[in-house]
């Protein structure tokens, strides 16, 4: 990564959640179409369907790779492909999500560290993408976020998930039409597969899972729901308030854009009640990050037409003000533009933004990196807010 320069960084400060209008796209189709979203379409040989490359598989770690064939955990590999030395592009098999759930096929990407030895204990970075690709959207991390390069020099095991085009990290509460079970396939699935088939650190401390824009709002719910899972949670560009009204109406979107029916996300089809909205709300939930460290990124915007990032930034300011009243030791840096990152939704802002956060991350559970991590904008590094430590 190359170093980025401050051009015209400002950290700014907490504002009050006022979701803003957005001229030329509405919130909920900026989320679900990827309109100014920076959320690119995965481009490298992502197609619905890939062979099984058993020595893909185990140059990345898995000894034996005809094994990853057999049901374990709920989950059947039934393609692999190589994406680098030590990375490797899984095709799943679960019952707890359809084929044909938006989002094409359903994958996770594994990457090892460098001189991976299954004697030892290795932490686990988890990634979660954003909404909009149609095809494979774990790729999306891997390769707009560029998450090989992130973690080179970190002794870690990163594992990038799909999430759906627009699943948004949760158990679809009626599924008599789709079935979008996300959160138990991620949690109750994949996390022990990981365990069970790679040489991981299983302690809740040197688990991490971080996400941008709708992967920002799935890390933060996951480590509400599991904080026997994950002792730190990151988000970059987040929704993490689900109060006001257009939000609402962009989960009715996705809801109906999958199933045909406006509350079949955290409703009966027809109807969401304030109870399940506040079930499914990182805002009224936060109260179980008691015991987790959070990390929380926002851009000030771009100042383009149907700029998303401002938006988000409220939710994120909100949300950081929320956990500082309840003492929860959290970090939340708000950028502008700087250098290659225009303060808008874009990888171009999340990869640096990463790179601290992993780093932070790294220093909090005493890891060794046999590289320094690329350097970064001072702006990037910025706490706009903080609690307790």
């Amino acid at each position: 990564m190359r170093r980025l320069k401050n051009d015209a960084a400002r950290p700014g400060g907490t504002r009050p959640s006022v979701l803003r209008v957005l001229t030329g796209c509405t919130l909920g189709a900026l989320l679900l179409t990827g309109c100014g979203s920076g959320e690119p379409e995965a481009t490298t040989g992502t197609g619905s369907s890939i062979g099984f490359d058993a020595q893909a598989a185990k140059q990345a770690g898995f000894s034996d790779p005809e094994k990853l064939k057999q049901e374990s955990d709920g989950i059947t590999i039934t393609g692999a492909r190589g994406l680098s030395q030590r990375a490797v592009d899984l095709t799943v098999s679960t019952d707890t999500v359809s084929p044909q759930a938006p989002g094409g096929r359903n994958s996770l990407v594994v990457i090892t560290p460098e001189g991976y030895d299954p004697a030892k204990k290795y932490p686990v970075v988890y990634m979660l993408p954003g909404s909009s690709s149609t095809d494979a959207p774990a790729m999306q991390w891997y390769e707009a976020g560029q998450a090989e390069q992130l973690t080179r020099g970190m002794p870690v095991i990163t594992v990038i998930t799909s999430g759906g085009k627009e699943g948004w990290y949760t158990d679809w509460a009626k599924q008599d039409k789709l079935t979008q079970n996300w959160k138990t396939f991620h949690l109750d699935q994949v996390v022990p597969w990981i365990d069970a088939h790679l040489s991981t650190d299983t302690d809740r401390g040197h688990r991490v899972v971080m996400g941008s824009s709708m992967g920002g709002y799935g890390a933060v719910r996951y480590a509400e729901e599991r904080p026997d899972l994950f002792g730190e949670a990151i988000s970059f560009s987040g929704l993490l308030d689900v109060s006001p009204d257009a939000v609402k109406q962009n989960f009715e979107q996705a809801s109906k854009e999958s199933t045909g029916e406006t509350d079949a996300l955290f409703g009966n089809g027809t109807t969401t009640t304030e109870e399940q909205w506040a079930a499914h709300d990182p805002l009224t939930q936060s109260g179980s990050l008691q015991d987790v460290r959070v990390q929380l990124f926002a851009g000030s915007g771009n100042g383009q037409n149907g700029d998303i990032e401002p938006a988000l930034r409220d939710t994120t300011a909100s949300f950081a003000q929320k956990l500082g009243g309840q003492g929860v030791d959290y970090q939340y840096t708000e950028y502008g533009h700087v250098g290659t990152c225009d303060g808008g939704h874009t990888f171009d802002c999340w990869r640096p933004a990463a790179v601290v956060a992993l780093g932070r991350w790294a220093q909090h559970t005493g890891l060794k990196l046999t590289e320094p991590q690329p350097a970064v904008d001072q702006a990037f590094k910025n706490v706009t807010s903080q609690g307790a430590s």
